[in-house]
């Protein structure tokens, strides 16, 4: 080759070097590859996954956005896929990256992680690892296929970092929690692989990375700040990094360099191990940078060769994971199964062993095959609280049962196929299941009832109802028949067993038990066992109640759930959140499954496939239609109520008709067609049912009970019970009219025959007057009669059906306690005592005829068909005869003693029609048929009017309203009218006090169990004070009584820890707090009088009733009354009552004629209505009080006792300014007599210093001055204020004369037995004692001192003044009133103080107030510049003009010191007016309301329903 030609070639190469070296480096600059000093980092932060190219770090790429809290990262870089866990959405994904694309999240993991904190990826079988440290788990997961298994759960703390090494089988994590360490296992997760590596100098490893070439493992110490190295054995430990690290979390490591995150400065680091450092920062992060890897192929090295997994998963069906071992790997089963017996590569699909966990709003499930017990949430929805769990063997379907949604429900192991099967009219609480019959049982603890019904829901059926009392857990042996059940009633617990169809009850544990929840059987060793949460036992005992052992007593707080498998019995403890098992037999080998997991309760174990076992009902449901009921000796079909077997004994018919029965607290029925079908009512809460009646075109069964005085209804099949009426007497009498759709009965307490619509409204009493004892009523409502019987006249009688004309029908019929109408024949049938007889009558009153006399005690009687039913009180048989003649008589039925009552549900049975039956007659309340030619007529509520148009009515203006405790009356003065009523409102408890607002209808009341003001709304119809009532004022202190303002639109009430008068307004119900309080004021008893606007109260503390204006303005004392306990005040008249010491007095609003108008014993409540005082006391029922002459008695008002409250309703003055509330602004207290605006909440409120008087002209918003003067100018005969308030109403007597110091007014000072209040002059011909007291010259040296110096019984004074003759007695009252007016200010004081610790909003200042100066008095100084809302809410100020001490009294002349003692008080006076407050304020209410109750012991246990 030529040279030429040589280095023409040596150019093309170089120059062809210079163009791959260009490449190389545009390449690098790209960034589209690393080289070994300049690597890709992948790094996660809290909201995203970066890449950065060291060669470039101006530039960082955000690979992966839309975290919630990102933690770990890894990779596969063979396959460009990215996997990451994020803590807060608790998930792992991955996502395929290829440096230009990134694809789409794909979720790898998404339940059972809660802090996913580090991931590794095994590059040889595509599979990653996480530990996870709320779990303590270290789980393993194959990326495609999903297969996921637990490798380590024991000794787990709180793992932190995890790295595997795939050629060698290991994995390395490190933990970090009370022991930390580092540790190694094989990544099969073999326990025998597992080794501690470092224990030593060791506190919070973070972050590890591994060097594959060398073998060595580096970790970094967030705590001690360095990074050591060991060998994969843990030996060769090296300090590589030591000091400069802050907060180090991730470690990666690539060609002898370091890199990490530093949580506190968010940065990344590297070290350069070949030349020892130094730390450099590479890339500042924000967010934090969390974890760190290379993302480089030399980190993930594959084998040139074969490696274990490569093909065809080593063999294995679910997991290969590479091992430490000879072969590299085994074949290993998700968690929860296992390999199949005689195999090493065969896992099974599902568990086999499992346990079911219900957990209120989840349920879960956990394999009892592996050792690691992870629990699994099923994927299912709406579940509010599941309380119990039981498994169907035989569909494989998990059922639970919900408490709150009142449903049974189930769905398949995985979850799915979720479905209600069962909506329950009750509480279902615990199940179980016979999967032979398929049958499922639960219990009811709301409805006491033990209740079956088919798997998929139909044909349900109460075969258990009677002494239950809190039913909680149940356990079947459908092989054998049984069923066990637990109670835990506080007074009676026990554990029962009985047949499958509830035959045969048998109490097997009623002694030293408590609360026996959980109950699990051993089948095969027939062994009952039970857990006991108040005595914290298992217990185990034979199925007969014998051999009973306790098996286990430690550590057991609150057992709930039990179950048994195999040999082992688990039990989840709510309070400590676990679940155990122990050994059944021994109690021993205690062994935690789950601790720490949240609500666990009712637990079940089963094992899928395994043998039933057989009964009868197994093939075809033992030929049964509806229920096949195994029992130990034979079988029964059954049907669910409604329907009745059939003469085959095996299939169910709908009859034509039955008996309905009652007998104590039962309801039953009783067959007519087909014997041996008799079945009890599942209606709970019965306590003594007197009288029934059906309705059969609305599927009805209605009865009264004369424990709870009510009148009740729920469907044939004893669903659906309701509460229709209360407050009755003793019903005795129930019949329907099924064409006015109205209910009829008797009343024997009261004497009154009532009615009221089928749901209880409307309520009408029909029948009031010369009734004696009615007892059973018929109804024929073609005719428009309805006939009752009498117990006490002995006769039966008969009206229309509006109770109109009454009159006797049959005479000397005896005692007749039942009556039916035969319509066909149109005759009366009637069984009656003394004689013992069953007769008949002709409803024209011809043809009586005696049909059987041959009886001992006939109390029930019925009609069906061509025969007549009764029942016998003393023999308890139920027997029938044809009622024509008494023939063909035989009994069907025995045992049913103390019968009540007996009637026939008939399906078809032909109702008849009237006017009623269209639209109820075009009536808005009440339908009455009546006998012809009037066919019906349209009635109203008692005390509602019927219109003129006959059709609507209109409800009461004025009335008297009265509350017991848990009910709500009226009582209407009114001719043709009963008396007294009770409104439809049911729900109420305690009620304290009420008020009624005429304009919307609304009943207010306190409770005094919630402290709460409540209204309603109250008309003709049934309303509930739960359901129905809203919230007034809430969180009240110890509430005691309140007076509605109808004409302002506001309400004030008192407090007994708040001593004060406050309001709020009704409409929006904006408060404003503090309407009146004041030095000792503890307000009690309100009223309130409508068009004058005075608040009248009667105050405790200062022993006086007490007035003022509604916006507490004008404040005045009507007459002393220490612990009143009562207060009234006559709209009309303007008279105030009030009842004191078994006394009632009265007084008129302008402080005039008092007088006492009744006395005969203690009064609790009064109220003025129509002419009378209505009063009652304890237990004393009320009486009314006549007031138009003061020598009539008061009489009683039957029917009503024990009241709480009661109340006058009045007509609303619409003519009225202050009409509507919104005068003056609106709000309580804004506008006052004669429309005059007030001090509401609105306004602000003139203040004047203390003693003094605010004219009325300047209460009005806009008056320009505010007049202030002397309270004591008020009512001394001159005018002061421009408008002349200051003498108008309220001054009485007092206008120009003196008022004593006693309060009462009289003509002259002579007649004042204790002086006189002068404050301003002294009177004539008086003795000033100082600036307020003056006497009389009777009083003058009597040997007694009535000024508090002594100035009047001075020696010097009284040597001048020869000696009274006559000796006086010594008055108290001249003393008690300097000491009252000291008094009244040291409890103020200790008023203000109790007032600072309730701090009132800041109100804003008045305006300047001015004196007027045009009376020559004593000047009179301000107490204060500043007036906040309560003058109680500062301490006092002192004296603003102290009285001279001793020394500085020294000075001046005799005449001038006794010039100064008659002028001043003693100094002993300032002293205990000043005196601080008491520390806790005495109690000296002596009126209060009964005693609070103790604070009721909580229950032993929640009731199982409310978990």
């Amino acid at each position: 080759m030529t040279k030429r030609r040589r280095i023409l070639h040596a150019d093309k190469i170089i120059q062809n070097v210079i163009q791959v070296f260009c490449l190389l480096m545009f390449l690098q600059l790209k960034g589209y590859y690393s080289v070994a000093n300049n690597p890709i980092l992948l790094y996660s932060t809290a909201s995203d996954i970066r890449v950065a190219n060291l060669s470039r770090l101006g530039k960082t790429n955000i690979v992966v956005k839309g975290l919630e809290q990102g933690s770990a990262v890894d990779f596969i870089y063979s396959k460009n896929l990215i996997c990451w866990s994020d803590q807060t959405a608790e998930l792992i994904q991955c996502m395929n990256y290829n440096d230009t694309y990134s694809g789409e999240k794909m979720r790898v993991v998404s339940e059972g992680l809660i802090t996913p904190t580090g991931i590794a990826i095994d590059w040889y079988t595509d599979k990653i690892y996480w530990t996870d440290g709320e779990t303590n788990r270290i789980e393993v997961i194959s990326i495609e296929q999903r297969h996921r298994k637990v490798l380590f759960w024991s000794e787990v703390d709180l793992a932190r970092a995890i790295a595997v090494v795939p050629k060698e089988g290991l994995m390395f994590w490190t933990d970090w929690g009370e022991v930390p360490k580092i540790e190694r296992a094989g990544m099969n997760g073999d326990p025998l692989t597992r080794r501690v590596l470092v224990k030593d100098d060791i506190i919070w490893p973070n972050g590890i990375t591994i060097d594959y070439n060398s073998n060595l493992i580096y970790w970094v110490d967030a705590k001690l700040h360095f990074i050591d190295v060991i060998d994969f054995n843990g030996n060769k430990r090296k300090r590589v990094v030591k000091g400069g690290l802050e907060y180090p979390y991730a470690l990666t490591i690539h060609h002898e360099k370091f890199y990490w995150t530093d949580w506190t400065n968010w940065t990344i680091y590297s070290w350069d191990i070949a030349t020892n450092g130094p730390i450099k920062e590479i890339i500042k992060s924000d967010p934090v940078p969390v974890d760190i890897k290379v993302y480089d192929s030399t980190r993930q090295l594959m084998p040139a060769g074969d490696y274990p997994c490569k093909y065809n998963n080593g063999g294995c069906t679910h997991l290969c994971l590479l091992a430490p071992s000879d072969t590299g790997y085994v074949c290993a089963c998700p968690t929860g199964t296992t390999l199949k017996e005689n195999s090493n590569t065969t896992c099974y699909n599902t568990p086999q062993s499992l346990l079911v966990i219900a957990q209120r709003s989840m349920i879960s499930k956990i394999s009892l095959d592996s050792p690691d017990f992870t629990p699994y949430t099923l994927p299912l929805k709406d579940l509010k609280r599941a309380l119990t769990v039981d498994f169907d063997p035989k569909s494989e379907y998990i059922y639970w049962a919900d408490s709150l949604a009142k449903t049974i429900s189930r769905a398949r192991l995985d979850g799915s196929e979720q479905s209600v099967v069962i909506h329950s009219s009750g509480v279902p609480d615990s199940i179980a299941i016979d999967p032979l019959a398929r049958n499922i049982y639960w219990t009811d603890p709301v409805a006491d009832t033990i209740t079956v019904a088919k798997l998929d829901g139909t044909s349900k059926k109460v075969i258990i109802h009677d002494e239950l009392y809190d039913p909680r857990a149940i356990a079947l042996h459908p092989t054998v028949g049984w069923m066990f059940w637990s109670d835990w009633n506080e007074k009676r617990p026990k554990i029962e067993r009985a047949n499958l169809d509830g035959t045969d009850r048998l109490v097997l544990i009623s002694e030293k038990i408590a609360w026996p929840n959980g109950i699990a059987l051993d089948t095969v060793h027939n062994k009952l066992y039970w857990g006991d949460a108040r005595t914290h036992k298992i217990e185990v005992c034979n199925m007969d109640g014998t051999n009973r052992r306790e098996i286990h007593s430690t550590d057991i707080l609150h057992i709930f759930g039990l179950t048994l498998l195999g040999q082992r019995l688990y039990w989840t403890d709510m309070q400590r959140r676990t679940l155990d098992s122990i050994d059944k037999e021994t109690g021993l080998t205690r062994q935690p499954v789950v601790e720490q997991l949240a609500n666990m309760l009712g637990v079940k174990a089963f094992r899928l496939g395994e043998s039933l076992g057989r009964n009868p009902c197994v093939d075809e449901n033992g030929g049964c239609s509806h229920i096949c009921f195994n029992r130990p000796n034979d079988y029964v079909c059954s049907c669910p109520l409604g329907l009745e077997l059939s003469n085959d004994r095996k299939t169910c018919i709908e009859p034509e008709a039955f008996l309905v029965y009652s007998r104590k607290n039962v309801i039953g029925r009783i067959s007519i067609e087909n014997e041996n079908n008799d079945a009890m009512q599942p209606i709970k809460d019965l306590k003594e049912v007197s009288a029934l009646e059906v309705h059969v075109s609305g599927s009805k069964i209605y009865w009264s009970d004369s424990k709870t005085k009510t009148i009740n209804r729920c469907a044939v099949n004893g669903s659906n019970q309701e509460k229709i009426l209360e407050w009755l007497g003793l019903v005795e009498g129930l019949a329907i009219d099924w064409s006015g759709q109205n209910i009829y009965w008797t009343d024997m307490a009261t004497q009154r025959i009532e009615l009221a619509r089928l749901d209880g409204s409307s309520r009408k009493t029909l029948i009031w007057q010369g009734l004696k004892k009615p007892k059973s009523i018929v109804l024929d409502p073609k005719k428009g009669y309805m006939y009752w019987s009498e117990i006490g006249s002995r006769t039966i009688k008969r009206a229309a059906m509006d109770g109109s004309s009454p009159s006797v029908f049959v005479e000397q019929a005896g005692r007749v306690h039942a009556l039916a109408i035969d319509y066909d024949k149109r005759t009366l049938y009637w069984a009656a005592l003394e004689p013992p007889a069953i007769e008949y009558i002709h409803l024209n009153g011809s043809g009586r005829k005696l049909l059987i006399d041959n009886i001992l005690m006939p109390y029930a009687l019925t009609l069906y068909g061509d025969r007549v039913f009764w029942g016998d009180w003393n023999t308890g048989l139920i027997e029938v005869a044809k009622k024509t003649d008494g023939t063909e008589r035989k009994t069907i039925h025995t045992q049913l003693d103390y019968i009540t009552d007996l009637k026939v549900y008939h399906r078809t049975r032909a109702a008849g029609s009237s006017q009623c039956d269209v639209d109820n007659g075009g009536c808005s309340h009440l339908c009455l048929p009546l006998p012809l030619p009037v066919e019906y007529r349209c009635s109203c509520p008692t005390h509602f009017r019927l219109n003129r148009d006959n059709l609507t009515c209109s409800e009461p203006e004025e009335f008297l309203l009265f509350a017991q405790k848990n009910a709500v009356g009226r009582i209407l003065v009114a001719n043709g009218e009963c008396n007294d009523a009770f409104i439809p409102l049911v729900g109420l408890r305690n009620v304290k006090a009420i008020e009624y607002d005429p304009e919307k209808r609304l009943l207010y009341w306190m409770d005094e169990d919630t402290h709460f003001i409540r209204r309603v709304p109250v008309s003709y119809s049934t309303t509930s004070a739960v359901t129905d009532s809203t919230i007034v004022v809430p969180g009240l202190s110890r509430p005691f009584h309140m007076v509605l303002d109808v004409l302002g639109r506001a309400l004030y009430w008192t407090c007994l820890d708040t001593d004060s008068i406050n309001a709020t307004s009704i409409d929006n119900n904006s408060s404003i707090g503090v309407i009146l309080r004041g030095e000792n004021m503890m307000p009690r008893h309100l009223a309130l009088h409508q068009t004058k606007r005075i608040l009248v109260w009667n105050d405790v503390g200062l022993g006086a009733i007490m007035r003022a204006n509604v916006d507490g303005s004008e404040r005045m004392e009507l007459s002393r009354a220490a612990n009143a306990s009562a207060l009234a005040l006559d709209q009309t008249t303007g008279v105030v009552y009030w009842a004191v010491n078994r006394q009632i007095h009265a007084i008129d609003l302008d402080i005039l004629n008092k007088r006492v108008v009744w006395q005969g014993g203690w009064v609790g409540t009064l109220s003025a209505y129509s002419g009378a005082l209505y009063l009652s006391g304890g237990e004393r029922s009320l009486m009314r009080l006549p007031l138009h002459r003061r020598d009539a008695p008061a009489t009683l008002v039957p029917h009503v006792t024990r009241l709480a409250a009661s109340l006058t309703v009045h007509t609303v003055s619409r003519s009225h300014p202050c009409y509507g509330g919104r005068v003056c602004g609106g709000g309580p207290g804004a506008c006052l007599a004669g429309g005059l605006c007030g001090c509401g909440g609105d306004c602000e409120r003139p203040a004047c210093a203390p003693g003094h008087f605010l004219c009325h002209l300047s209460r009005r918003p806009a008056a320009p001055h505010h007049h202030c003067i002397p309270m004591d100018w008020r009512c001394d005969g001159q005018i002061d204020c421009p408008d002349g308030s200051d003498e108008g109403v309220g001054c009485g007597a007092c206008a120009g004369g003196v008022r004593c110091t006693d309060g009462a007014c009289a003509d002259s000072l002579a007649s004042c037995p204790a002086g006189a209040l002068c404050p301003h002059a002294p009177l004539p011909a008086a003795f000033r004692c100082d600036e307020k007291l003056c006497l009389s010259q009777s009083l003058l040296c009597d040997g007694h001192q009535h000024c508090e110096d002594g100035s009047d019984e001075l020696p010097a004074f009284c040597e001048q003044k020869e000696p009274s003759v006559s000796s006086r007695s010594w008055s108290a009252a001249a003393v008690c009133g300097v000491v009252a007016g000291c008094g009244a200010a040291g409890v103020g004081v200790w008023a203000a103080v109790r007032c600072r610790r309730r701090p009132a909003p800041p109100r804003r200042l008045p305006i300047p107030l001015q004196l007027p100066r045009h009376k020559p008095r004593t000047p009179t100084t301000r107490a204060c510049t500043e007036v906040t809302e309560s003058l109680c809410e500062r301490y006092p100020q002192p004296t603003a003009n102290p009285p001279p001490s001793p020394a500085t009294a020294s000075g001046g002349s005799e005449s001038a010191m006794a010039a100064a003692a008659a002028r001043r008080r003693a100094y002993r006076h300032y002293r205990a007016c000043n005196r601080p407050p008491p520390p806790t304020p005495a109690s000296t209410d002596a009126c209060e309301s009964e005693p609070e109750p103790a604070a009721r012991a909580p229950p032993p246990s929640p009731a199982p329903y409310l978990y």
